[in-house]
This record gives structure tokens, sequence and C-alpha cells, in this order.
């Protein structure tokens, strides 16, 4: 009889002792729950007898118990951490790499791989092959170039944000931030830029700070200014705060109607935990709304919610509690992106554990089913006057700390599919990919910017079978248990897997 797969919840730390974590963080801590259909073949008694069982286990979990002073996990955790370690951690906050490793000893984290809240099954040509192999979408990235953490005096990076200028040249915002896991110490944890004259390929960082804010920005051409909101943070609670520029370079502050995080409710109408990104967009009927992710839920670990604001001037700011999404099962693991094209379509990425879930749609309420894109986090949309779509994201890497991202979105008549395989002693990662040659597929770290192929303690193996390539790459100097931003590249276009 098929086993019915009872997740733990993993990673369930007090996240009360943690501090507002980076995106890159996010990406780490990112859970989701995955869940099992039992075939309905399966004699309905023993169904209904799991069910019970599994409904004892999740009632009786504490939501806030750390993993180390339970001695159920104690042989496990030892092994994984040493024991002196291990001692340390049953008083003091493990770090975001210790955090993700603690999941191998807990069971994968809840929802990994799970779409967002209410979306129905997997659509026609994005289903899910098996239960361990997720084909991407057919909106295809192409790769173009990235903005690495510790080059040219930078600190930890996260948290893109682009505009393009009247002289077609694009501009990007991000945090210039600090990495313990990665020893990035030092910096100011404020919003920096950096220029780019080729369309995103390569990028030139600009001397000093753009907006003095200590969160993520959200920045937007509107009437020929750019204008960037984020949070100002306090111990009463963060303030939304908005700044403006007629240059893209220079910023003053513009005072606007009070909107803290804790004015936006749940649909009891209790007040939310302070809010990452803000992710915003104007909407065809000339509304705005917004969208932020829920940081830390008071409602307890892995429930984090999502607020939804809508103005009618971009200026005053209002709650709409029945629009609030995600808690329960459904929790809001990092920054979702909302943003109206070019063509007025509504556009919204959510980023989970293992991709980011793309949908569509024509009002802000109603989506189309999901498509699935490469794993990352943090995404923002741009449709250049040129016609082109282009997406940024972050990823992390323990070794050398984020990148920045930039990918054309494309069409192209290769097919990807991603594989989810058990866990080895080296942490590895399997795709399959139709429609290339081998010699048109590399894999690459881009944090690290190596190629795995040429890495020492590296190795990158490519097999044809029933028509298609399979490609598995390892890295025996990955300190986490899965390869960090590690990407396949496919075909002169660099599709990304």
């Amino acid at each position: 009889m098929k086993q019915k797969r009872v997740t733990l919840l993993a990673l369930v730390l007090i996240l009360t002792m943690c501090g507002g974590n980076s995106a890159t963080t996010e990406i780490v801590e990112s859970v989701e729950e995955v869940e099992t259909k039992q075939s309905q073949q399966e004699d309905t008694q023993v169904n209904r007898e799991e069910d019970t069982k599994t409904e004892q286990m999740q009632g009786q979990q504490p939501q806030n118990i750390n993993p180390f002073l339970d001695p159920g996990f104690a042989d496990c955790l030892i092994n994984e951490f040493g024991e002196e370690r291990y001692k340390q951690l049953q008083n003091e906050r493990p770090t975001a790499e210790e955090e993700q490793r603690i999941g191998n000893c807990m069971g994968p984290p809840p929802g990994q791989g799970q779409s967002p809240p209410g979306q129905g099954q997997s659509p026609p040509g994005q289903e899910t092959l098996g239960s361990n192999e997720t084909t991407l979408s057919s909106i295809h990235l192409s790769y173009l170039g990235s903005i690495r953490s510790k080059l040219n005096g930078l600190g930890n990076v996260a948290d893109a944000s682009i505009v393009e200028m009247d002289d077609g040249r694009l501009r990007v915002y991000f945090k210039n931030g600090n990495e313990p896991q990665a020893n990035i110490g030092g910096f100011d944890n404020l919003i920096h830029s950096a220029v780019s004259s080729d369309g995103g390929r390569t990028w030139t960082i600009e001397e000093g700070v753009r907006v003095p804010v200590d969160s993520p920005i959200e920045a937007l051409v509107i009437d020929n200014k750019v204008v960037a909101w984020g949070w100002e943070k306090s111990p009463n609670g963060d303030t939304l705060v908005r700044y403006e520029s007629d240059d893209g370079f220079n910023f003053s502050k513009v005072a606007i109607p009070l909107f803290e995080s804790r004015d936006c409710k749940d649909k009891e109408g209790n007040p939310m935990g302070n809010l990452g990104d803000p992710s915003i967009t104007q909407l065809n009927d000339g509304s705005w709304l917004m969208h932020a992710q829920e940081l830390v839920s008071p409602t307890g670990d892995f429930n984090r919610r999502a607020c939804v604001a809508t103005s009618p001037d971009n200026i005053t700011w209002t709650s709409q509690p029945d629009r609030m999404y995600g808690g329960g099962e459904e929790d809001v693991t990092t920054n979702p992106a909302i943003k109206r094209n070019s063509s007025g379509v509504i556009e919204w990425i959510w980023p989970t554990f293992n991709f980011m879930v793309y949908r569509s749609g024509s009002d802000g309420f109603t989506w189309s089913e999901p498509e699935y894109l490469v794993s990352a986090g943090d995404p923002d949309f741009l449709d250049l006057n040129n016609g082109t779509k282009l997406l940024a994201f972050g990823n992390f890497g323990p070794r050398s700390g984020s990148a920045l991202i930039f990918a054309k979105r494309i069409t192209s008549n290769y097919k990807i599919t991603v594989v989810e395989t058990l866990k080895t002693s080296i942490p590895s990662k399997t795709w399959k990919v139709e429609g290339a040659r081998a010699d048109e597929i590399k894999v690459v770290n881009i944090c690290l910017d190596i190629d795995l192929a040429n890495t020492q303690g590296a190795s990158v193996e490519i097999k044809e079978m029933n028509g298609l390539l399979e490609v598995t790459a390892s890295d025996s100097n990955e300190t986490f248990f899965n390869l960090s931003c590690v990407y396949i590249l496919v075909g002169p276009e660099q599709v990304m897997g």
C-alpha cells in the first residue's frame, strides 16, 4: 500500500528570536507543505486510520518547539552539526545556513513544490511528471548577466528593483547588506544602485546610497519621476515611506498619510506582523495595488501571509483584509511580485522553495493556472521600451553570498524538466532536457561565477536516454545539503533551468 507522507513541521524554531531577515535568507528559509495523495484503490478504512494518525501528530506538534531539545532528533542533528554545536544550538539561534541543514533531519519543508493557494491543478503543458519531476514553463528565461556579492566593494546584494531611464539605460536598486554565514559584514544595509547600457548583461556599480532605508524598496517610474517605497523600521511597528527622484539618483523623502505594517489586518481584524518588500502596480482601472509578505506571523511559525492594500492615487493606502492570502497550510515564504505589463496583463510571481510560480490575469483578482519558473526569490518584472521583457531575481550561496540575476523572457523549442532526486552524500541536482545537444548544455553556479564541469570537486554528467538528455551536476564543495545558486544553461540562448 502506498505510504502517506506525514511532514513534520520543519525548522520550527522560535522565529521571534530572529530579526528581519534579508531576502536571501528567506530563500534559504523558504518552507512549504508536501502532500502525497493516496490511491483511490486503497482500502477506505486504512485511509481513515492513517488520516487520523496524521491529524494527531500534527495536532500534538507544538508551534515553537526547538528541535535541539527534542531527543527524537538528537542522533541526526548531532551527526549533522557535531556534538559541540548541537549543544550550543539548544540555547542560541542557528544561522540561516544551519536552519537549512536542520531540515535534513526533519523531512522536507512543508509545502515544498506546492503552488500558491487556491489555484487548482497544474495547467496542461506544465504538468508534474509523476511525484518528483516538474516541467518548467514554456516562458523561457534567457540568462543575461548578474551582480554578485563582494565584487566592487559590495556586501551581500539582494532585492532588485529595476527601472528604465529616458536614455534607454537600466538602473537597478538593491539592498547592500551583511550576511554572517557568507562572512560578509561591515556594510550599511541601505539601498544602492547599478546601471546597465547593454540591456542587463553588464552592470556598473554607482557610488553612494540612493535611498536611506534599511528595507528593500519598490521603485517605479511615475510621471517622469522615480518613486520608491520602503519601510522605516521601528520597535513599535514599521511605517511605509515614500521617496522621489527627478533623475533616479538623488532621492528626497515625501510625506504621505501614515500607513503602518500593523494597519494591515487579517480577515478577523487582527494586525499582521512586520512586512517585507512592497510590490506595487497600477491596475487597468487606474487604481493601485500593493502586495507585501508578512516576515514573521504572530499566528505561528511558517504561517506567514500577504497583506493586500489598495490606493486611488499611490499615496493613500488602505488594507483590504478580505483579500489577504496565505497562512495555515499556505505559507507565503518570500516576497511576491505583481506588475501590469505593457499589454495591460497583470502578472504575478510567487517564489516557493523549489520554483517561482507564475500566473497572469486582467484585474488582480482572478488568475490563470500556474506555470513554473526556475528556483529563485524576490523577482521583479520590467517591460522595456524595445519590447524586451526583463526579469530580475535573486539567489544565494553560502560560500559567496547572493547574486542579482537578470534574464529576458523568450520562446524556444527546448523543454526542461527539474527532477527531484533522493538526497546523496554529495549535493546534486538533475534535469531532463529535450531539443538540445549535449555540447549545448552547461551547469553554472551564478553566485560564484563558475562552470561546474571545470571546477575541482564538482562534476557534470550528461546521459542520452529515450530521446532526451539527463543532466546531473554535483559539487562536493557545497556547504548546503542541496546545490544553491546552480542553474543549467541550454543552447546559445542560455535558457535557464
